[in-house]
């Protein structure tokens, strides 16, 4: 998959002041999540299929091709802050510009923003060893076979494999976060190529994908099977696929509502313990354990897939305090004892997945060619 890329002068780092146009070509590299026909330009705020019709709202540059159903985002509200965004931030460096997201969020305190604000700011760095490590297979083979970040969000990962020379393209359910995610690229040298797009309704043709990403999205989205099979479908044979998620059964906290417990309890009974114990919603939060995300794989995919315990990078230790690294530097040496993986693949706080694409015919399954949205 060839990707035309924008001109430099719109992605250049430069002054603070400057107003930054984001250009994706959306009707080179996306397709109609509805039948996956062409996309055509229709001025700079929209794009319309060829095939059926079907026309898209673009922000930024930026396509939108949701498909309406059940998430956890208001689609319409979601354009409009991305729009306010784009008009407001113009003259803000990348660290106030993803400030002015957090700040927008009504019901959070400075410390919040502060800390979140940080957080995304290290992001890049802190990918860059992953980038080097267990994700590099996955990675492309250059500026005509870029990898696929599924859920790219604000776009550290593609930022940080930019800098690496690894390009990639990235969808994400949020458009708010996929402007930001087009200047975190740019400003580490990157050629933003991005669309706004259900996980479960990937905007890519069949068998057009080399390398797929995908860290901590699994557990949010609406339908896993069909996020899996739609990954599947756009991959070629011999792709290699990487997968992060928290493990149901962990026994530390749960960590978006940091409540104990959480996964051990029948599914129908985690959102009314999560509200008892936190007054905190647990929609679309959904962790698998490492035997249902192997049997989904099994089931919904092409992947040969294997299972791989997650160390704690030296990058987020050298960010903990001492005994809290002390403690990281410990579970890192005892998750590499080959006899105590299945221990931590059971219990431990995250697990990771990677696997390459079979080829299609005999596979078994076939529950990837599913029909289209």
């Amino acid at each position: 998959m060839k990707l035309d890329r924008p001109g430099g002068a719109d992605h250049a780092r430069g002054a603070a002041s400057e107003t930054i146009r984001f250009a994706t070509p959306a009707p080179f590299a996306w397709c109609c999540p509805r039948c996956r026909g062409a996309l055509a330009a229709e001025g700079p705020d929209a794009t319309a299929c060829a095939a059926c019709g079907a026309r898209y709202a673009c922000v930024g540059g930026i396509p939108d091709l949701r498909l309406p159903g059940p998430s956890w985002i208001d689609h319409e509200a979601d354009r409009a802050l991305a729009r306010r965004w784009l008009a407001e931030t113009a003259d803000l460096d990348l660290e106030a510009a993803v400030r002015w997201i957090y700040a927008s969020r009504p019901d959070w305190d400075a410390e919040r923003i502060a800390r979140r604000t940080r957080e995304v700011m290290r992001g890049p760095a802190r990918l860059a060893d992953d980038v080097a490590g267990w994700l590099a297979p996955c990675l492309g083979g250059g500026p005509d076979d870029p990898f696929l970040d599924v859920g790219c969000g604000n776009g550290t990962l593609l930022a940080a494999a930019a800098a690496a020379g690894r390009p990639g393209i990235g969808i994400d359910v949020s458009m708010a976060w996929l402007v930001v995610a087009a200047r975190m690229i740019a400003e580490h040298g990157g050629h933003p190529v991005l669309a706004c797009a259900m996980a479960e309704a990937l905007p890519l043709a069949d068998g057009t994908v080399g390398g797929v990403v995908s860290l901590d999205v699994i557990e949010h989205v609406g339908d896993p099977a069909a996020y899996l099979r739609e990954i599947s479908r756009v991959a070629r044979a011999g792709c290699r696929l990487a997968l992060a998620t928290p493990n149901r059964f962990s026994l530390t906290a749960e960590p978006h509502v940091f409540v104990w417990g959480v996964g051990w309890l029948p599914r129908p009974l985690q959102a009314r313990y999560v509200r008892w114990r936190s007054g905190k919603s647990y929609d679309y939060n959904r962790l698998l354990s490492t035997r249902e995300a192997m049997r989904l794989l099994r089931r919904c995919t092409r992947f040969d897939a294997r299972l791989v315990v997650p160390p704690v990078s030296e990058h987020d230790i050298a960010q903990f305090p001492e005994g809290r690294a002390r403690l990281a530097r410990l579970y890192n040496r005892l998750a590499s004892v080959r006899a105590l993986r299945p221990l931590f693949l059971a219990v431990g706080p995250f697990f990771r997945v990677v696997g390459i694409c079979r080829p299609d015919a005999g596979n078994g399954s076939g529950q990837h060619r599913t029909a289209r949205p």
